[in-house]
């Protein structure tokens, strides 16, 4: 899913060297010929250096052979004769195919720190006329009822509370939504066992004990001899039955328990602080499919074929989605589409996406194309983000053989450890501030961990590296937050303050001008982020920043600066950067300590 970005207002420097760099090609284009890139577009080929010593940016110039009639390399070398110091650019220098570009370091200072300082840098997103014309839907979570909210499932809040965040600070409309799978077989496997067994729930963690319950009646069943599995089997389609039928004292049961996991479900969101503005629920939906089904069969979208109904998906090379078994009832697929049908008729949104396991990416491929076949133009904008499972360094976890990790018990792991490390703090802090800063650092080491990967990759769970202060981790950048704050309270102490006014003649080392191009860079990583629903990307850019940040603190004196004036300069940076971090882990989810 592509979002069109208008980087013009976002990033001048770009823009700048866009011009420049259109017009020094324009030069070097034969008499009769053109130059198919736009200035715009120029901006965009603009890459990273692998090294820092190399320059600001890199323009690889393969794009323009064609239209020049000359070799790569023979372009970046004509480049560096035709462009002048001027604007951002300060010089410009040819490496094989590609032209390295210095840019104005006093400039990029003079522009990236008044606009942090006022706040004015972390609303130029949320300004696009293109972005805040359109209402995206983010639908996320969807555990099921009666099972365990293990580590795996964390993956998908992390993310998909993340992606509400990037859309609504790039200027969206968003519609945050959860779907709860509270309806289907493995509800009746539960109920039926509970009912045979009449074992006493305890007090509290309830929703805990219906997944334990999950698993003991999952290897019931499977370690059943033929004919005992046959009789289970039997009683749970008939419970299932009786959940359905919306009566009786099994629907009763069915009622109570769920609400256990709800409000199971409900204390590991706030305790997260990922809210929804729309819950869906399974068993709503059911109807509504079965309605579906008969308007698009009499509609001829959907076919029978042999007492079933669905769509040939053949020509698309994804099969036949079946919609209706010939038994009569209703599949998944069946009511993604009622529930799709739903939110684009009640909800008005423009962009639907669903952030689900990479288990069911044939299912969305052959959802989105009926939806599109159903004659939705939504269909177009509905993207499934994808993304690989959470597993164990032994292999994969599994709710249903108890394998899985519970996220209360990943929680208290992780909280025990914090307070243990936070414990030094005793009687300087107050139990209060404790008990904030080791919640702050476990859910920012959880998020993190979650996150800080790219969606398609598995996460090879490692609780050591999450809580790691060191290295790519959630600590490592929420310390170098709360470091921050440490040094403008000390510089305060010595009467020394931020000021941004002496900053773009006083920051000259390479330390401070590299942390500068981080700062800098911050929007358009987060329009990318946005754009390719990819919050690692983000993650990354904050951890190298952070680098930077620390090497800058080495390689910079602040406190002790030589001069008063280059002490204020390096505390403005400092300040910059501590807002600048805070908005990124905001936008992650992560809310740093103020010390740590």
């Amino acid at each position: 899913m592509a979002i069109s970005l208008n980087h013009y207002p976002l990033d001048p420097c770009r823009a700048d060297l866009g011009a420049r760099l259109h017009a020094a090609l324009l030069t070097l284009v034969p008499e009769g010929g053109h130059l198919e890139l736009t200035p715009a577009a120029i901006s965009h080929l603009l890459e990273q250096p692998p090294e820092r010593e190399l320059g600001d940016y890199a323009l690889p110039c393969f794009r323009f052979a064609k239209d020049t009639k000359k070799k790569p390399q023979d372009i970046a070398t004509a480049l560096t004769s035709i462009l002048t110091a001027g604007g951002w650019l300060t010089k410009s220098v040819a490496v094989g195919a590609f032209l390295n570009i210095y840019i104005n370091k006093e400039r990029l200072a003079a522009t990236v720190l008044p606009t942090v300082a006022s706040g004015d840098a972390f609303r130029l997103l949320a300004s696009l006329p293109a972005n805040r014309a359109q209402r995206v839907m983010i639908e996320f979570s969807q555990p099921n009822t009666h099972k365990e909210f293990h580590v795996g499932h964390g993956r998908n809040v992390c993310l998909g509370n993340s992606l509400v965040r990037l859309y609504r600070y790039c200027g969206y409309e968003v519609v945050s939504a959860n779907y709860f799978g509270d309806d289907g077989t493995h509800i009746a496997t539960v109920l039926s066992y509970i009912n045979r067994l009449n074992p006493i729930p305890p007090k509290t963690a309830r929703g805990e004990w219906l997944g334990q319950m999950y698993v003991a009646a999952k290897r019931e069943l499977e370690s059943a001899d033929p004919e005992t599995k046959q009789k289970l089997l039997a009683e749970i389609s008939k419970v299932h039955r009786q959940i359905e039928t919306r009566n009786g004292d099994v629907y009763q049961a069915w009622l109570e328990t769920r609400q256990w996991s709800l409000d199971d479900f409900a204390t590991i969101y706030d305790w997260l602080d990922v809210h929804f503005d729309v819950l869906f629920y399974e068993s709503e939906v059911s109807e509504a499919a079965q309605s579906t089904v008969d308007e698009y069969l009499a509609k001829d979208v959907f076919k029978l074929d042999q007492g079933a109904v669905g769509v040939d998906l053949k020509p698309y090379k994804l099969g036949f989605c079946i919609l209706r078994k010939s038994d009569g009832n209703t599949l998944y697929a069946t009511k993604d589409l009622a529930l799709a049908k739903r939110k684009f008729e009640d909800f008005a949104i423009s962009r639907n996406i669903y952030v689900v396991a990479d288990e069911q990416n044939h299912h969305f491929r052959q959802v989105f194309k009926v939806l599109e076949l159903m004659g939705f133009p939504q269909a177009k904008q509905c993207f499934h983000l994808s993304y690989g499972m959470v597993v164990l360094p032994e292999g994969k976890m599994s709710s249903r053989d108890g394998t899985a990790v519970s996220f209360h018990s990943l929680r208290q792991m992780m909280s025990d450890h914090l307070r243990a490390i936070l414990a030094k703090y005793e009687g300087d802090w107050s139990a209060d501030e404790i008990a904030k800063t080791a919640h702050q650092l476990c859910d920012g080491a959880i998020k993190y961990g979650m996150i800080s990967t790219d969606p398609v990759k598995e996460i090879v769970f490692n609780l050591e590296d999450w809580l790691s202060f060191e290295g790519n981790s959630g600590p490592y950048l929420m310390y170098s937050y709360s470091r921050t704050r440490s040094i403008l309270r000390k510089a305060g102490e010595h009467g020394l303050a931020p000021d941004i006014s002496v900053a773009a003649t006083e920051l000259k080392a390479a330390s401070e001008h590299e942390l500068l191009r981080y700062l800098h860079d911050f929007n358009q990583v987060v329009a990318a982020a946005c754009e390719n629903c990819k919050p690692s990307l983000l993650a990354t850019h904050l951890f190298y920043m952070c680098k930077s940040f620390n090497r800058f603190y080495v390689d910079a004196p602040i406190l002790k600066a030589e001069r008063r004036e280059l002490a204020a300069a390096r505390l403005a940076l400092t300040s910059a950067f501590g807002d600048t971090l805070r908005q990124g882990l905001m936008l992650l989810g992560i809310t740093p300590p103020e010390r740590m």
